[in-house]
């Protein structure tokens, strides 16, 4: 446990560039909308909007994060692979610290969010929070989610690249990805096979609204939508949930036996 420590507090090291960057972009992006709107009383309306945006662009922040990581470890591959610990381990503590960065990075941008969303939408500052709060949980577990697949491409890549020019591989990957995508989430994940093993545990988004006690506005809203896509369910986390970890452990499986030598 000491050695993965040590390993996590050099990781904080190695991407504390990427916060930086992150942070530094959302504030120069948030005084230019700021003194933009200013002259026409809409300050607050900007501030909102870009701490929407910023929020929701958090879902690329663990891929962006983990293939600067990497690529600082490509430099040194022969020391990185030559740790004692399993690959897992070294990936882990690249997700736990990048994932950690990007909860500081995220909470900088809901503050301005929250404020500024009070000011241009008509809902209470309870039922911003609550949104908020959903919206902050998802957009982790979406990035985190993300993030794996994008290992397991750069992996294939590292894999690939002691075979072939880097150029090429990387060519490679980037179309063997697409047709990943194709393949997995277009027809898979919209097969009646899937849907039979994911569809269950409904959730009804109007009754959740109506649970956590929204705003009137809210749930006339979902309820507006009744008869459209209103509700969600708990099989899609759960069969993500076991795919990602399964596509964790090929990465690692990969990175320990073919990538190492």
């Amino acid at each position: 446990m000491k050695a993965w420590l040590a390993l996590v507090k050099k990781e904080f090291r190695v991407g504390l560039p990427i916060l930086l960057l992150a942070i530094v972009l959302f504030l120069v992006g948030l005084v230019i909308v700021t003194v933009s709107t200013y002259r026409f009383g809409y300050a607050w309306d900007g501030v909102g909007i870009i701490g929407l945006a910023w929020g929701g662009g958090h879902f690329f922040f663990m891929a962006i994060y983990m293939l600067y990581s990497l690529a600082v470890e490509r430099k040194r591959l022969h020391l990185w692979l030559h740790n004692p610990m399993h690959a897992s381990g070294l990936l882990a503590a690249k997700l736990a610290t990048g994932t950690v960065y990007m909860i500081i990075s995220l909470l900088v941008v809901s503050i301005a969010a929250y404020v500024g969303g009070l000011h241009f939408v008509e809902f209470s500052e309870g039922t911003w929070f609550k949104i908020g709060l959903i919206a902050f949980v998802h957009v982790v577990m979406f990035a985190i989610d993300f993030s794996v697949y994008v290992i397991l491409a750069y992996v294939v890549f590292l894999l690939l690249e002691r075979y072939m020019p880097a150029f090429l591989s990387g060519t490679v990957v980037f179309i063997g990805w697409w047709v990943f995508a194709y393949l997995f989430f277009g027809l898979i994940g919209n097969s009646k096979i899937y849907a039979a093993i994911s569809e269950w545990g409904r959730i009804d988004l109007g009754f959740v609204a109506n649970s956590l006690q929204f705003d009137i506005s809210i749930r006339e809203a979902i309820v507006n939508f009744q008869g459209e896509d209103t509700f969600i369910y708990a099989g899609n986390y759960v069969i993500e949930l076991i795919t990602i970890l399964i596509i964790y452990f090929i990465a690692s499986w990969l990175l320990d036996k073919k990538v190492e030598v």
